[in-house]
């Protein structure tokens, strides 16, 4: 399940019986690292903190929702930064922003999320991305504005 824009995705990948993670990806690393030839580290800077907050904020909303029977699918939500994410899809090349995951820690994180063939699917990670994910593009668009840019929309895109 992915969730998107022109920016980047928020997305709840499904592997049963695994650790469930929400990965935050800003698309399209080329593109960023030509932009940060161009633009003030501090942009990057902005955007890398907006993100980290708002991982912050998704794990929580997650903690509010999801169902608790003995609490530890509850403890075990947490964002996760940089080196300590796990990313099996990297090639190992640099990155324009430090990687941020919000991850379910226990063996039936999924299961509870997407359920089974006996278990009604009760989803805490995607629904709480879902939420967030419109704040933290404002957020994105609202730094980038801050510095007189603007996102273009897709036809001006198509144009050039």
């Amino acid at each position: 399940m992915g969730h998107g824009s022109e920016h980047g995705k928020v997305d709840v990948p499904a592997e049963a019986g695994s650790t469930l993670s929400v990965n935050i990806t800003i698309e399209n690393d080329a593109d960023i690292a030509r932009l940060m030839q161009t633009l003030p580290p501090e942009v990057f800077n902005a955007v890398q903190e907006w993100t980290k907050e708002i991982a912050v904020r998704l794990a929580e909303r997650a903690k509010e929702i999801v169902p608790v029977r003995t609490g530890h699918l509850l403890d075990s939500i947490n964002p996760v930064f940089g080196e300590d994410v796990e990313d099996p899809d990297s090639d190992g090349s640099p990155r324009a922003f430090e990687p941020i995951q919000v991850v379910a820690d226990t063996p039936y994180a999924s299961f509870v999320e997407f359920g089974t063939s006996k278990m009604t699917p009760q989803p805490f990670m995607g629904p709480s991305a879902e939420e967030v994910e419109p704040e933290y593009f404002a957020g994105v668009d609202s730094i980038l504005e801050g510095l007189g840019l603007e996102r273009a929309d897709e036809s001006e895109a198509l144009e050039q």
